[in-house]
């Protein structure tokens, strides 16, 4: 067995070589170790550490070391008398420290929130509480779900209830996870009665939560939205009061007839699109790959980081792009060929707009605008009109993706608020039609194969006022686009 003093110089040189040391005690999140929270010394004959912040005070006595290796050492520990347990000590910045921090924190939340539940909840029963991912019904390990019940026999009631931890990147993709946590229940427990499905969400992040929260449909599903803070003190939120929608509408300087008119560039191949943005510009693009912008009389080319460049360079560009980007090219593993696939649908979607919908006006069509003032989602929007004048929100996707009809939900709440502000016609969006103010369609346009199992049952769960059409498209989409199926609402195929 090691001496005490070889013990602690062990853990001593560890802590003062790793760059994020951090205490990893079972049940409880990261305790991070700075140069000013934390001593090992001797109480009592044996060797003790002791680590605290702000809201905690770690004590525990080394027994022994259990393993020691470059990003983490275990230590045995003797919490109780004759009581040993497991303590790690790891370094947060190495390669494995990001998924270390990430599992201790969904534990330490997981066993947080069962907590909560029994005290906001303290005459109902508290089952299943997980966070193991469940990949057969599509459930996620970035959030905690449970379940509530009450009563037994025909009268016993059921809640779903689906939380995310104070560290999730994106708090709003609760929603689906949450509708489809409940579509689970129903189906497992037939005879249980569940129509109440609770929402969690760390404070400060319930405001796209609630936007989307508040398209759920009341008549199906109680839908209620609560934030807690870092105390677990808990508040409902008014899905009425959620805050001002993150999304701006910049002025149109295209011209009046958009995708109509051509820029020439002398020698580009007959496969590059010109498709006009809103700001005026022109994107040159092959099968939806950008690789040149014309703005004014300057010119520019890249894919990604666009650079000035000359007319020749330009055309030399295009030129190999469109002999590796095509339906029919041999390498089809090309880097080339594999970028953006939702941009080569999105092209084709442009040049065959009624074959996805006769009703369509095949020009204008407005590439994601509103614009979004976070990050980019992932996903191609367009904005249509059809022959009476009623607005369509397009979401293309080519690989199955659950968050999809949120997605679209997203930028469709953005359309309608410019829609109702009589914002499009102010700055100069479909010149010379008619706009009508009904709410906007939902197209999703995706591969007949590639939409989500979960897709019907999170449709069939929002306002049924909201229209939504799923196009679903042969696999060779890129060689032609065909239509297998068009589907209305959660109708299944």
């Amino acid at each position: 067995m090691q001496s005490d003093s070889g013990l602690r110089s062990v853990v001593e040189r560890f802590i003062a070589a790793a760059a994020q040391p951090a205490v990893l005690d079972p049940g409880e999140e990261p305790l991070a170790l700075t140069g000013n929270n934390w001593e090992i010394s001797e109480w009592n004959g044996r060797l003790t550490l002791q680590a605290w912040d702000t809201r905690r005070n770690l004590v525990r006595k080394i027994v022994s070391l259990k393993d020691q290796r470059r990003d983490h050492i275990s230590l045995v520990t003797e919490r109780f008398p004759r009581t040993v347990g497991e303590l790690r000590i790891a370094d947060l910045a190495a390669p494995s420290g990001v998924e270390v921090r990430r599992k201790s924190t969904r534990v330490a939340f997981r066993d947080r929130f069962r907590l909560m539940l029994a005290r906001e909840f303290p005459d109902w029963r508290t089952a299943d509480v997980s966070s193991d991912p469940n990949l057969e019904q599509s459930l996620s390990p970035s959030y905690v779900r449970a379940s509530l019940g009450r009563g037994s026999g025909a009268s016993s009631l059921g809640i779903a209830v689906i939380a995310a931890p104070p560290d999730a990147s994106d708090c709003s993709a609760i929603v689906p996870f949450g509708l489809i946590w409940l579509d689970y229940l129903r189906r497992r427990d037939k005879g249980l009665t569940i129509n109440r499905l609770l929402l969690y969400v760390p404070l400060h992040h319930e405001r796209d939560t609630a936007l989307r929260a508040a398209l759920i449909d009341p008549t199906n599903i109680a839908c209620e939205l609560h934030v807690y803070d870092p105390r677990d003190s808990t508040g409902s939120v008014d899905f009425t009061d959620a805050g001002n929608i993150d999304s701006t509408l910049p002025p149109c300087h295209r011209p009046p007839q958009p995708n109509l008119e051509s820029v020439e560039v002398p020698g580009l191949p007959s496969a590059v699109d010109r498709v006009e943005q809103s700001d005026g510009s022109v994107s040159l693009r092959v099968h939806g790959l950008e690789f040149g912008r014309l703005t004014g009389n300057h010119l520019s080319c890249g894919i990604g980081k666009k650079r000035p460049c000359s007319a020749a360079t330009l055309v030399r560009m295009g030129d190999e792009i469109a002999r590796l980007r095509r339906s029919v090219a041999e390498d089809r593993q090309h880097p080339l060929y594999l970028q953006h696939p939702e941009g080569w649908l999105e092209s084709q979607v442009r040049t065959h707009l009624q074959v996805v919908d006769p009703s369509l006006r095949s020009a204008p069509i407005y590439g994601q605008v509103p614009v979004f003032s976070g990050p980019e989602r992932g996903v191609i929007d367009l904005l249509g009109i059809d022959d009476t004048g009623r607005l369509t929100v397009i979401e293309i996707k080519t690989a199955a993706d659950l968050q999809l009809p949120f997605q679209a939900l997203d930028y469709w709440i953005r359309v309608r608020k410019h829609l109702v502000a009589g914002d499009l016609e102010r700055l100069g969006y479909f010149p010379g039609i008619a706009i009508r103010r009904d709410s906007p369609r939902i197209l999703l346009v995706a591969p007949s194969l590639e939409f989500h199992s979960t897709t019907e049952a999170i449709i069939g769960s929002v306002l049924p006022q909201i229209d939504f059409t799923r196009v679903g498209l042969a696999a060779n989409w890129r060689e032609e686009l065909r239509v297998m199926f068009r589907l209305r609402g959660a109708e299944h195929p």
